[in-house]
């Protein structure tokens, strides 16, 4: 049997490919998700994994789908035809930045710097369309 961590990577994964409208380079992906699964195995594999999974499991998966829309939103405007390793990565950071899962309700949110993104996205809206 498969554990809970693997399931939850395998199910944020489907929500990922289900959003992205281009085909991902698998190589990407892999290192994607294998740079996260340590965090997933130390969330989901814990005693409380199965109460942390049904609280937070819908916007582990959202942000999956996030992940990939936002991969193929990347790869759009540059004109790539597979989704590679820096759209992913580009699309991650800016879901991460505004990531609550795991975080203690009583605890206030972490600040976020979002001039990263912002001036990703200002610098790809400079980029010429072909």
């Amino acid at each position: 049997m498969a554990n809970l961590s693997q399931v939850a990577m395998c199910e944020c994964a489907r929500e990922l490919r289900a959003a992205c409208r281009r085909p991902i380079d698998p190589v990407a992906l892999d290192t994607l998700l294998g740079s996260l699964q340590l965090n997933f195995e130390r969330v989901l594999d814990h005693p409380d994994g199965a109460m942390r999974w049904s609280e937070h499991g819908q916007r582990m998966r959202d942000n999956g789908r996030h992940v990939g829309a936002l991969a193929d939103f990347f790869a759009n405007h540059t004109n790539a035809l597979v989704v590679g390793i820096e759209e992913l990565f580009n699309a991650f950071e800016m879901v991460r930045a505004v990531c609550k899962v795991g975080l203690d309700d009583d605890r206030p949110s972490p600040v976020v710097d979002d001039s990263p993104a912002a001036k990703f996205l200002r610098d790809l809206a400079k980029m010429p369309r072909a």
